[in-house]
């Protein structure tokens, strides 16, 4: 895990353009600890509790591509605090005053890796291809003389070594495939935690996906395209900073959020993001995010043609 630097005097202020949210598909689940609890105010809304912003960086395991870079954590920061106002979260100019440590990590997802897959694939079916031809029709041993005999005999062996060999490379390229099907399978989990797939993935991981039913599969291909990702993770201010024992802190709260790279740049809609997001800063979503339905308006009805029947 990245050394964590707080930061505790913001000199800027960041600003955004009003953006079209409903056209940004972002995907989004937050989870809260058991313990965290927010007052609520008479007014039924939570009561102000202050922050200091830590600086996370990308997760380990994912990248970083050309649309971000660590010179973006001001503007990065600035676009976030915007949302946490909006739920009553402020930046704490006073470390004796601040309640939560909240980090930003942000970066872009590996995807998926079919490169050695297909070698595995195509040495196995060079091996397999090698293991017919060994195993061709078999060979007819003259025994009218010695010399004969002894020559059928070393084109058994040779014979039955060239079958060898080929079970041999047969059974390393199965061997290659099942390894990366595994560690295709680790990446997978990794990506699905960092970007709060994992539950949705296990709840659709059912008798459903053998009767026809695509989600799991959608699920997984979501997982497996490379996607940008903001995850906000809120600690709590004392616990780390006199955490003596070094271990990693329980997150008070965590929301993470993403969307596809492909015909996306991150720095132009981690403003539209932040904004889907947003409303779940120290919230729970219950589930994961993914399908936003827009507005449908209906106008008034028009006839435009009738039939009679017989």
């Amino acid at each position: 895990m990245p050394l964590l630097r707080i930061v505790l005097t913001l000199g800027w202020v960041a600003t955004s353009a009003a953006a079209q949210t409903d056209t940004l598909p972002v995907a989004i689940y937050s989870r809260v600890a058991p313990s965290y609890e927010r007052q609520i105010q008479d007014d039924g809304t939570p009561a102000r509790e202050y922050y200091a912003i830590g600086y996370g960086g990308r997760i380990d395991g994912t990248l970083w591509d050309q649309t971000q870079t660590k010179e973006d954590f001001p503007e990065i920061a600035g676009i976030i605090a915007q949302e946490l106002a909006k739920q009553n979260y402020y930046f704490s100019q006073d470390k004796d005053q601040a309640d939560l440590l909240v980090v930003i990590h942000w970066g872009r997802t590996n995807p998926f890796n079919a490169n050695n897959f297909s070698d595995g694939v195509s040495a196995a079916g060079e091996a397999f291809r090698a293991l017919n031809d060994a195993s061709g029709p078999p060979v007819q041993v003259d025994s009218s003389s010695a010399e004969s005999a002894a020559q059928g005999a070393a084109l058994i062996a040779e014979q039955n070594q060239a079958i060898q060999q080929a079970n041999a490379a047969l059974d390393g390229a199965l061997s290659l495939i099942q390894m990366e099907n595994r560690e295709q399978a680790r990446r997978d989990e990794d990506t699905a935690k960092v970007i709060g797939y994992t539950d949705e993935l296990s709840r659709n991981n059912d008798i459903a996906r053998f009767a026809g039913s695509d989600r799991y599969d959608t699920l997984l291909q979501e997982v497996q395209d490379p996607r940008y990702y903001v995850v906000v993770t809120a600690y709590d201010f004392d616990g780390v900073t006199n955490n003596k024992k070094k271990r990693k802190p329980a997150p008070e709260w965590v929301t993470r959020f993403s969307i596809r790279t492909r015909g996306n740049d991150f720095m132009d809609k981690i403003d539209q993001m932040a904004m889907r997001a947003g409303s779940y800063f120290g919230r729970d979503s219950g589930r994961l995010i993914r399908d936003y339905q827009g507005d449908v308006e209906i106008g008034d009805l028009q006839v435009v043609g009738t039939e009679e029947s017989d």
